[in-house]
């Protein structure tokens, strides 16, 4: 996906990584994202003709709903409806592109609640079969790491992730989802950043409470994007 570029990827331990984005063209960032919410071509994998009509209709309905609504084909600015998505995607493809981690569609894509699903907005798996629950947040006046990581540590304690397993059973190995069940498992904050220098998100990022407590897992990624 073209209209951007990372401007910083830092290692802050050997498990956790930050990685900074910066949508140059705003513009081809939002037409490209629009793409690749209407590319489908994901459901072709699965080998059951049940799992490719549904699919197909939760997408479809998901995608034809943000392109008429939120992110239209002429869209040359975020707005306050488009910018999670914007966040979600960019941290999404970002990961798969970088690290090769797996390559799985926003949630709600393909989870049964249209709009407002409850659970995380995008998962992926690294290269040791570790689940990985993304959480987007946008905030217009300051960065949004707080909110995500908050988010993060909620769902949590409350065991969304485990609720979760059964929604994205069809894009997992077993193994990675008995991990998960486990508590080999990680998270991934994706956050609106403002102009604040990298190195000063960094240190304000650690002195979270949220951050402190996400850390204590298998992975943690932090993404930020200048919005």
């Amino acid at each position: 996906m073209s209209g951007y570029t990372i401007v910083d990827h830092i290692q802050i331990e050997n498990h956790i990584s930050f990685f900074r984005i910066d949508p140059i063209d705003i513009s081809l960032t939002l037409k490209n994202i629009l793409v690749s919410f209407n590319d489908l071509s994901w459901i072709s994998q699965f080998d059951d003709e049940y799992q490719r009509a549904s699919y197909q209709v939760r997408a479809q309905k998901t995608a034809d709903h943000i392109a008429n609504f939120i992110i239209k084909a002429n869209a040359d600015k975020i707005t306050s409806s488009s910018a999670e998505y914007v966040v979600s995607e960019l941290a999404r493809q970002t990961i798969v592109e970088k690290l090769n981690y797996l390559d799985i569609p926003l949630a709600e894509l393909f989870k049964r609640n249209i709009l407002l699903n409850p659970g995380f907005d995008f998962y992926t798996r690294n290269l040791n079969e570790i689940l990985l629950f993304g959480e987007a947040k946008y905030v217009a006046r300051q960065s949004a790491f707080g909110k995500s990581l908050e988010q993060i540590i909620r769902f949590s304690n409350q065991q969304q992730d485990i609720a979760d397993l059964n929604d994205i059973k069809d894009f997992f190995c077993k193994n990675s989802m008995n991990n998960c069940v486990k508590g080999h498992k990680g998270y991934i904050a994706a956050f609106s950043a403002k102009a604040t220098p990298t190195n000063q998100l960094i240190k304000s990022i650690q002195r979270n409470k949220h951050f402190v407590d996400a850390s204590k897992y298998k992975e943690l990624i932090c993404v930020a994007v200048n919005l």
